[in-house]
């Protein structure tokens, strides 16, 4: 009996570990950016909000949180449309039915354009990014991308 109830605080304490992960924010640069385009389409620096930092490799200013690196498996679609524009193109939806937008480096989007359809596991940072039609949405900024067979 006592082995049992430890082993269900357990899985209560991890439920809520779980729950509590949050990916960071991100919204739209406010300021002046450079004109260069970096290997992930995007200006190398732009100025933000005081309280957030550019990153070149999703092109939005960002909170200071740090997140953990997700894995997701799934089918990746190239060439995704949005109302206004608001996506990056590029989605990834598991079997369990989640979806995350997806931030890649030029060369990836290339690839992946020809591939469409297929399962990958994709690897890297979550973030929400802040729109006007969709409010939130869900990305991840790739780290690592490989086809599954």
């Amino acid at each position: 009996m006592i082995k049992i109830f430890g082993q269900l605080l357990v899985l209560i304490l991890c439920a809520s570990c779980v729950s509590a992960f949050s990916p960071r924010t991100a919204h739209l640069p406010q300021g002046i950016c450079t004109r260069d385009i970096n290997e992930w389409g995007h200006a190398g620096n732009c100025s933000c909000e005081s309280n957030l930092q550019y990153d070149p490799r999703s092109g939005l200013c960002l909170d200071a949180q740090t997140t953990e690196s997700i894995t997701i498996q799934g089918v990746v679609t190239a060439d995704a449309m949005a109302i206004g524009g608001e996506t990056t193109g590029f989605v990834i939806e598991s079997k369990e039915g989640r979806s995350y937008e997806l931030i890649l480096r030029i060369s990836d989007q290339k690839k992946i354009r020809k591939l469409s359809g297929m399962w990958f596991e994709v690897e890297g940072g979550p973030l929400v990014i802040h729109s006007v039609e969709l409010k939130k949405r869900n990305s991840i900024i790739v780290e690592r991308i490989r086809v599954l067979e």
